[in-house]
């Protein structure tokens, strides 16, 4: 099947993103929104890793040069948008941030891309739970929803990063996909909250020799709550009339395994986002040498893969074919890679010592300004 009865066969088709908009029930009865999803730990701890170290990354703009090299172009405009004020409203960081949160949670993240004279001045971001996408003559049309009015784009006007897709148009959204696993996670808290409100004790029975009516019962129940229940009220005495007793009913904390519960729920969703435990601080497995190696892994194989969707992108929707020949976006991300200082700075005598780095260049690399007789290289 060729390209063109691929799209033929799709075009007709709407790609509705939000399908779980306003929180779809999951197994465990919990509603799943991005609201009480952001309300687990785990989940703003990891979605925060993810955004913030993404939104720390310098995205620079690169002019090819014939000799092969490659410098800034700062004078080209797409350069400022990227690295320093993508819109009145935002900074970069701010702008990059709130894409990387949408990726982590909607597997995708929109920007409209405002344009002047053909020229990018700025980019605004789109929130992904009210856009809707269809395949149209060969092109994806973009429909936006904001209070209650619809606007259409097209892809021309629309930067859009996808996640790992099955059709090549919508992202897999995580929020979706794993509802239920964060659904159970919401539960667990719900239910280790309502405990401890009741002084982390299980409930029971107040029970009598004598036959109790239905209002002697609910009068007693309502003396027992308002006297007794709720951790402000703990460790009060009580005093049982007419041979009421109290028995307890219920099981501890760990006879219920909610302690272990919640650690399993802290590993199943740092897996969905492959974020590291030492990142979210759960330091239970981590000794000082496999924390080094969690944080290069964290940059290889979970921002490594967002940088790149994140580059193509940027280099695909707003470059024209001309630029594309001359200019390309790419993530510094070596400060992430630094070592310590002694492992640096052995590492910079070994560089120096074998000709391929001059003092300037380490010098630059640590933050500091340049110096006179500093360009030059050890083997010359």
């Amino acid at each position: 099947m060729g390209l063109f009865d691929f799209l033929k066969r799709r075009s007709a088709s709407w790609a509705r993103y939000d399908q779980y908009h306003g929180g779809e029930e999951t197994t465990s009865g919990a509603r799943v929104t991005d609201d009480t999803v952001m309300g687990i730990p785990a989940v703003f701890a990891c979605t925060r890793v993810l955004a913030e170290s993404i939104a720390s990354l310098p995205l620079i703009v690169y002019e090819r040069q014939e000799n092969g090299d490659r410098h800034r172009a700062r004078n080209f405009s797409l350069y400022r948008i990227l690295h320093d004020i993508p819109n009145p409203l935002m900074t970069a960081s701010e702008l990059w941030e709130m894409m990387a949160g949408h990726l982590a949670l909607r597997g995708n993240a929109f920007a409209y891309i405002e344009r002047e004279a053909g020229e990018v001045v700025a980019l605004w971001p789109l929130h992904p739970g009210r856009m809707s996408i269809e395949l149209k003559d060969r092109e994806l049309i973009y429909t936006h929803q904001n209070d209650g009015q619809e606007r259409k784009y097209r892809s021309s006007d629309i930067l859009h990063i996808r996640g790992l897709s099955s059709d090549g148009i919508i992202g897999y959204s995580p929020l979706a996909m794993c509802r239920n696993t964060f659904g159970s996670a919401i539960a667990i808290r719900e239910y280790s909250a309502k405990y401890f409100k009741n002084d982390a004790s299980p409930g029971g029975i107040l029970t009598s020799p004598h036959s109790i009516n239905v209002d002697q019962a609910k009068a007693i129940r309502e003396y027992w709550n308002e006297g007794f229940a709720g951790s402000k009220k703990s460790h009060k005495v009580a005093v049982l009339a007419g041979d009421l007793k109290w028995q307890a009913v219920g099981v501890s904390p760990e006879d219920s395994q909610m302690i272990d519960s919640m650690k399993f729920s802290v590993v199943e969703i740092a897996r969905i986002f492959r974020v590291p435990l030492n990142l979210v601080m759960d330091y239970e497995r981590s000794t000082y040498s496999n924390v080094t190696e969690q944080n290069r892994s964290f940059l290889t194989h979970t921002l490594r893969p967002w940088l790149t969707r994140i580059e193509q992108a940027v280099f695909k929707s707003l470059l024209t074919e001309s630029e594309k020949k001359r200019y390309f976006a790419e993530y510094l991300t070596h400060d992430l890679l630094r070592g310590d200082t002694k492992t640096r700075f052995e590492a910079y005598k070994i560089a120096l010592d074998a000709g391929f780095m001059t003092k300037n260049e380490v010098r630059r690399a640590e933050n500091m300004n340049a110096m006179d007789g500093g360009n030059t290289l050890a083997t010359e």
